[in-house]
């Protein structure tokens, strides 16, 4: 007779399979990593983790689905606040995201495993900066909608802004070249991207 897991008993098992997971990728890569490696940590039998995943792949897009899920759940929860107060702290919420330790190491996996897993790459396009965009897009439209912002694209604007907020700290970050830039380094990219974004897109408040 098959025993039947309750849902959420199952969703708790998964939860805690993903953490494990990631701790595993993070510290060995994809390649290297394996799902008895996996199932090891889990004090469990691989055939129990393959219940839950296919595959190696597929639980390594689960992994990135659920890092992505953690991650937009706090970034636009921002107070009401005018325009550019908004911006500026998600701006800042982004950029300490995807220079995080974390975030670089996930980034440098997919990297260098796209080629070969093309699914991985397009999981975190869809994951992360897919719905990132989607709803800054939907944020810089209202403001647009609102007289705040000049008429534009608001995807070109949010593409922009991303470059703008990243521009000299990414690349550097994710091909480990000098020492993780600073919270000063931070904020000092954040203000100089806003100032550049509302010069192009702002609508001057008269005198």
């Amino acid at each position: 007779m098959n025993v039947v897991i309750p849902k959420a008993q199952r969703d708790d098992r998964r939860d805690i399979i993903l953490s494990i997971a990631r701790q595993v990728f993070m510290e060995e890569g994809y390649a290297a990593a394996s799902m008895s490696t996996i199932a090891a940590r889990l004090g469990g039998s691989k055939g129990t983790l393959y219940n839950y995943f296919r595959s190696k792949a597929e639980l390594f897009v689960a992994v990135i689905q659920n890092q992505c899920e953690l991650s937009h759940a706090e970034l636009f929860e921002i107070p009401d606040s005018d325009l550019r107060t908004y911006l500026t702290q998600l701006a800042g919420r982004v950029a300490r995201l995807l220079l995080s330790d974390e975030i670089i190491a996930m980034h440098r996996i997919v990297v260098a495993e796209a080629t070969r897993f093309p699914e991985i790459g397009e999981a975190l396009y869809e994951a992360g900066p897919k719905r990132g965009k989607q709803r800054m897009m939907a944020y810089l439209q209202q403001a647009i909608d609102d007289g705040r912002l000049k008429p534009c694209d608001p995807g070109r604007a949010a593409d922009q802004a991303m470059e703008l907020i990243l521009a000299g700290l990414y690349r550097r970050r994710l091909w480990n070249v000098g020492p993780p830039p600073t919270e000063e380094d931070i904020d000092a990219n954040v203000t100089a991207a806003m100032d550049v974004f509302m010069t192009v897109y702002g609508v001057e408040t008269p005198a």
